[in-house]
């Protein structure tokens, strides 16, 4: 069994080009994260969380879903709490749908879903009847309908194998709008998975979908938010204001607006800092337009914490084809957010 973290997640060199274009293109695109074997270069997990990453969107939308068979196999479910690194009981939050399809040689479960107002976080197990080498990988590619209308707009998130045959997933959808009030119907579909043996990848056609209802007022009504008004400018001109924070069970959200942004100059962010208990505090990067951003807490904010005490840094993505600089540097003053 070997776990895969944001830190090992390789990406393929034929995708540079795509990275740049979808750059290009104002991050129109639908962006999906490649986990892959030892041949494709490394990234940090700046450049994988964010929504510049990987461009693999795909829009095959099949129309056929009598080969379809509901797997009689369960698989082990992987739980979003363990994934999101929370001591907080999801159970409330969490709508739990453990249903498995089958085709061609693939199997997706559709584990657990967390509805967190512009996101929703999904767990899948996904199932390979071909066995995998120690580089292989299985990589499932979807998209979420919510009352009948796509819905989401990247996706980002981190996976384990488990086995020679399984690996397991949470990734997080993010939304092109906040989620209504009220019960939801969504539907969840994979039209296609990619499938790395050794030096081959196999693309397998699907649909592999998923119906169901949830609902995320409860998580929604237990998140504080409050108001941010500090700004910072990059090397570059780029002027970015904090405007909001969110926090609730499944984590912390800082949300940010953008002027003057380059193009051809991207920046990775990160707000490091403490809370008023002296535990380590930090955001990384994990969704960002032309005009808007978001950031996420990557470290366990405890309960008791009154207040969150940040310094923002940056560091540019690489021009070129290459490894992500982890030198950061300060680029705006300490700031405090009262929690309470």
């Amino acid at each position: 069994m070997k776990d895969i973290n944001i830190d090992d997640i390789q990406v393929s060199s034929k995708l540079d080009d795509i990275i740049k274009n979808s750059v290009d293109e104002g991050y129109d695109t639908t962006f999906n994260k490649s986990l892959s074997n030892k041949k494709y270069k490394r990234f940090n997990k700046n450049i994988v969380a964010a929504t510049i990453m990987v461009a693999l969107g795909v829009t095959v939308f099949g129309s056929i879903f009598s080969n379809e068979v509901i797997a009689a196999v369960k698989l082990t479910m992987f739980d979003i709490k363990n994934y999101l690194g929370v001591n907080d009981n999801l159970d409330e939050y969490s709508t739990i749908v453990n249903k498995a399809v089958s085709k061609n040689g693939i199997t997706v479960q559709l584990n657990e879903v967390i509805l967190d107002k512009d996101e929703i976080i999904v767990s899948t197990t996904v199932k390979s009847d071909e066995k995998l080498d120690d580089n292989g990988n299985i990589m499932v590619f979807g998209n979420v309908y919510i009352n009948g209308k796509k819905a989401s707009s990247s996706s980002g998130g981190s996976g384990k194998q488990i086995d020679n045959y399984t690996k397991e997933n949470v990734l997080s959808y993010t939304l092109n709008k906040e989620l209504e009030r009220g019960d939801l119907y969504i539907e969840i579909k994979y039209d296609e998975a990619l499938l790395h043996i050794g030096e081959i990848e196999t693309k397998v056609e699907g649909p592999w979908k998923f119906e169901f209802t949830s609902n995320g007022d409860a998580l929604s009504k237990n998140t504080n938010s409050i108001n941010l008004n500090n700004s910072f400018t990059l090397d570059n001109g780029q002027q970015i204001t904090l405007n909001e924070y969110r926090g609730n069970a499944v984590g912390g959200k800082i949300y940010y607006s953008i002027k003057n942004k380059d193009r051809n100059n991207i920046y990775s962010l990160e707000l490091r800092g403490y809370d008023n208990l002296g535990n380590e505090v930090k955001f990384y990067s994990s969704h960002e337009e032309m005009t808007t951003g978001l950031m996420k807490n990557q470290t366990e904010l405890s309960q008791d914490a009154k207040a969150l005490t940040l310094t923002p840094y940056a560091v540019a993505f690489p021009k070129e084809s290459g490894k992500m600089s982890s030198d950061y540097k300060q680029v705006g003053e300490e700031f405090t957010i009262k929690l309470k």
